[in-house]
Order: structure tokens, then sequence, then C-alpha cells
């Protein structure tokens, strides 16, 4: 019986950590597409007027 309540309460916790890892990794900003302007041209070192 105890050894089902610790393997059940071991299951539960891993199941938490690895939702909540996911949910992390899901919201990087890092990859998401960042808009083209003439400010983010200048940062790249490309000439904005060259259109």
């Amino acid at each position: 019986m105890r050894i089902s309540i610790v393997g059940s309460l071991l299951m539960v916790l891993i199941a938490t950590y690895l939702i909540v890892r996911l949910s992390k990794r899901k919201n990087s900003d890092r990859y998401q597409v960042k808009p083209k302007n003439k400010w983010t041209l200048l940062s790249e070192g490309k000439d904005p007027t060259d259109d």
C-alpha cells in the first residue's frame, strides 16, 4: 500500500515537472519572427534605403 502511494506521488511530480518545462519552452521569444522595419534593418547592418 505504501509503495503504491509513493509511486503515484512520484508519477504526479514527474508529470507536473514535464508540463511546467514544456509550457515555459513554448513562450520563448528567441524564435519569433521580428517585424521588418527601418530600425531592425539598421540593427542588422543593412541599408534601409535599398528598396
